[in-house]
């Protein structure tokens, strides 16, 4: 097996080798796998294979990043490869390094602060068409939690800057060292209204988040029908309806290539899509003749965004 091994400041040659321009290296540290080696892939390693050796795929995602091993040489490759997404989930879970070390996190908010610093400096390239998404996840009132930590998780929320986040209320789960150690100590009640807030604050920074993106250019990966085009037509697959999707161009596809194709010519189709950030895109495609609706579904479209909302974003064909 080859190894492809990332290294600071390095660049690719076109016979596969990485060679370092400046030599620096971080092994042993944070920035480095310090399993890194002759004999060893690492996940950096992994990607890069991916990426180089399947062409064929036309996007690369993966979840979820441990902020505490989630290197250098990592976002390295992601930068510099085009196919993998700017797209990134990493769970803080809250913003209380009381809270962490009882959670037993294994890093601190600051650490945690660091990581997100230098995931935006190796990765948010708006300029190019490429701006970085983050996505979290948080645990509103696990035992102890007091209003300091609470505002403390509210801080580290605006200063992360997700596209979304996922935010629960902790329940006591068997098999845990907090259900068998911690007692639940924080009532529903403050649980909930604590939960609501952060969700509040949450659809603020989505919703602006998608914004910025009005007037921008992305590589869109078209998914299929609009919900709301599944609505108009009546195919709209609720979970538990027994319904089955089919599969197009090897892309899933929520309502028959047929019904998709009945659109008579002159209507239009309101497709659905994805940046690589993960942020979705509609747009509408005619009904023409020449090209079948159908016939976007798993391929990749440019698309320019003219309207959000959250993380909706209306886009048309360029």
């Amino acid at each position: 097996m080859n190894h492809y091994r990332y290294e600071h400041d390095s660049a690719v040659t076109l016979d596969g080798v990485l060679q370092p321009q400046k030599g620096r290296t971080y092994k042993g540290s944070h920035h480095r796998d310090a399993f890194a080696g002759a004999n060893t892939t690492t996940f950096a390693d992994l990607l890069y294979r991916i990426h180089e050796e399947v062409p064929a795929i036309q996007r690369l995602r993966f979840v979820t990043s441990y902020p505490r091993d989630f290197g250098n040489d990592v976002l390295e490759v992601i930068r510099d490869c085009p196919r993998i997404c700017r797209y990134i989930h990493v769970p803080a879970q809250t913003g209380s390094n009381r809270m962490l070390k009882m959670m037993n996190r294994g890093y601190t908010i600051e650490e945690y602060n660091e990581f997100i610093d230098r995931v935006r400096e190796h990765l948010d390239q708006p300029e190019i068409g490429r701006p970085l998404m983050l996505s979290g996840d948080i645990i509103v009132g696990f035992p102890t939690e007091t209003d300091e930590d609470h505002e403390l998780t509210k801080q580290m929320l605006v200063r992360s800057r997700y596209k979304n986040c996922f935010i629960f209320k902790y329940s006591p789960r068997p098999g845990t060292v907090a259900y068998d150690k911690i007692p639940d100590d924080i009532p529903d009640a403050i649980k909930r209204s604590r939960n609501n807030e952060l969700l509040a604050m949450q659809t603020e920074i989505s919703d602006s988040i998608a914004h910025e993106q009005i007037g921008r250019e992305f590589d869109v990966f078209v998914e299929g029908l609009s919900r709301r085009e599944h609505k108009k037509r009546g195919t709209d697959i609720k979970p538990g309806s027994g319904m089955v999707g089919i599969t197009v161009n090897g892309a899933a596809s929520k309502a028959p290539v047929a019904v998709i194709d009945e659109t008579p010519i002159g209507e239009t189709v309101q497709l659905s899509g994805r940046t690589d950030g993960d942020l979705i895109v509609f747009f509408d495609v005619p009904s023409d003749g020449e090209k079948k609706p159908s016939d976007y579904i798993g391929q990749m479209v440019r698309a320019k965004i003219t309207a959000a909302d959250r993380l909706n974003l209306n886009g048309e064909l360029v």
